[in-house]
C-alpha cells in the first residue's frame, strides 16, 4: 500500500531503539582488547550488542600468545547476544561500516579508548553515531599516575561524545576544564582505573602458592626462575608458599641455580599477613586455583597480575579477571614467558570482575529506552 512521507515519520516516531554498539581493540592478546571484551560481555547480559573490533597493526602482539589471558580463555565458552564485526583499515570503508553497523536501531554507541593507542577512529565512530541519532559514550581508560599519556590528550576527540567515563577523578577534572560548560557529561567509574599500586621497586618480589609437597610443580617453577639471566637476577626474589613434610622440597630449592634468591615459607600464615604478602608482591603465581582459593581471591582483591598454573585445560577461577595469565604446567618456558609478562604489568591494579556489570548498568540502565520522537510521547504523558 502507498504511504505518504508523513506516514514514514509516524513509523519512525514509534520505533524503539534497543541495540548497543561497542567499538574498541579486539585482540585477546592485549589488555585493552581483553577489557573491551569484558565490557561487551557485561552489556550482553541484558542488551543486544554489536561488537566492532578495531585493531591497527600486529607489532604490539609479538610473543604474547605464549602467555594467554585467563579471562579471555573463560570468555571463549561464553554465549550472549553479540554480533561481531572487524573494522576495515581503510578510512572511507571504515566510516561507511560504522554507519551501517550502528544503524537506526541503536540506542547507545560506545567507544573504548586507551590513551597512547591509535584512537583516530573514535572521531569517525562518534560522527556515525550522531548521524544515526544514537547516544554516544566514550569509555576512556585511566592508566597509572606514572603514565605520560592521559585522557586529556584525547580531549578534542572526546568532546564530540554525549558522555565520557574515565577511571580517575583527576582525569575527569582535567577533561571538564578542557571541555568547559558546553562539553559532554564527564563521569568516573572504578572499572576504568588501572592505578592504585605503587611504582616499580628495585627488586621484583614474586610470590608463588603451590600445593603441599608437589615436587613436580616446584621443579617446573624453579626451572622457569632459573631461566632469568644472571645479569638480571639481583632484581628478583622468589617466595614459595608451600606446606611440606618432605625433606626433598628444601633440597630441590637448595640445588636450584638461583637458590640464594628463593625463600620457602612452609608455616601457616594469618589472614592479615597473607594479604600483606600479596599486596607487596610485584606478581603472584597460583597453582590450580579452585573457586574458593584464598590465594587467588586475594590476588583479585589486590588487583595483582597473576600467573595461573593449572593441571586442567582451564581452572575454575578467573572469570572476568583481566589481570590473570595462563601458563602450561610442566613447561618451564611457558611459566617464564607468563611471569615476564606479569612483571611488565606490575604497576597496574586490575579491576575486580564485579565492576564490569556495574559499568554496564551505568552505560545502559535496565529500564532505559530511547524512542525516536520522544517529545511527542512526553506531551501525550502530560495530557494524561
Amino acid at each position: 500500500m502507498f504511504q505518504r512521507p508523513n506516514d514514514f515519520k509516524e513509523d519512525e516516531a514509534h520505533r524503539v531503539r534497543t541495540g548497543i554498539v561497542l567499538a574498541g581493540p579486539g585482540s585477546s592478546l592485549t589488555i585493552p582488547g581483553i577489557i573491551a571484551t569484558e565490557i561487551t560481555q557485561a552489556l550482553a547480559q541484558s542488551n543486544s550488542v554489536r561488537r566492532i573490533e578495531v585493531d591497527f597493526g600486529l607489532h604490539f602482539k609479538a610473543g604474547l600468545h605464549r602467555a594467554p589471558s585467563l579471562a579471555a580463555a573463560h570468555d571463549e565458552g561464553r554465549s550472549g547476544d553479540i554480533v561481531r564485526h572487524r573494522a576495515p583499515s581503510n578510512f572511507r570503508l571504515r566510516t561507511q561500516a560504522f554507519r551501517e553497523w550502528i544503524g537506526t536501531d541503536t540506542h547507545t554507541a560506545v567507544a573504548y579508548a586507551w590513551p597512547g593507542n591509535n584512537n583516530e577512529w573514535i572521531s569517525e565512530f562518534l560522527n556515525a553515531a550522531n548521524a544515526m541519532g544514537a547516544k554516544s559514550v566514550v569509555l576512556c581508560e585511566s592508566p597509572p599516575s606514572s603514565s605520560k599519556t592521559r585522557a586529556v590528550s584525547l580531549a578534542a576527540t572526546l568532546s564530540h561524545a554525549d558522555r565520557v567515563i574515565v577511571g580517575d577523578s583527576s582525569d575527569a577534572a582535567e577533561l571538564k576544564s578542557e571541555f568547559g560548560l558546553l562539553g559532554p557529561v564527564v563521569e568516573t567509574h572504578r572499572a576504568l582505573s588501572l592505578g592504585g599500586r605503587s611504582g616499580r621497586s628495585l627488586v621484583h618480589q614474586i610470590t608463588a602458592f603451590l600445593p603441599r609437597d608437589d615436587s613436580d610443580m616446584l621443579f617446573s617453577l624453579l626451572a622457569a626462575f632459573d631461566a632469568i639471566p644472571e645479569a638480571w637476577i639481583e632484581g628478583y626474589q622468589l617466595q614459595i608458599v608451600m606446606r611440606n613434610s618432605d625433606s626433598a622440597i628444601p633440597a630441590m630449592i637448595a640445588s636450584s641455580y638461583h637458590f640464594d634468591h628463593v625463600r620457602l615459607i612452609g608455616e601457616d600464615i594469618s589472614a592479615l599477613d597473607f594479604e600483606k604478602l600479596c599486596s607487596i608482591s610485584s606478581a603472584l603465581i597460583v597453582a590450580d586455583p579452585a573457586l574458593d582459593s584464598r590465594a587467588f581471591s586475594t590476588a583479585v582483591n589486590c588487583g595483582i597480575a597473576t600467573v595461573v598454573l593449572s593441571k586442567a585445560l582451564l581452572p575454575e577461577a578467573g572469570r572476568g579477571y583481566v589481570g590473570g595469565l595462563l601458563a602450561e604446567l610442566g613447561k618451564p618456558a611457558s611459566i617464564y614467558v607468563a611471569l615476564t609478562h606479569a612483571l611488565r604489568l606490575a604497576e597496574l591494579r586490575f579491576p575486580t570482575p564485579d565492576t564490569w556489570l556495574e559499568l554496564a548498568r551505568v552505560i545502559s540502565p535496565p529500564k532505559e529506552r530511547d524512542v525516536i520522537g520522544s517529545d511527542v510521547l512526553e506531551s501525550t504523558t502530560q495530557i494524561r
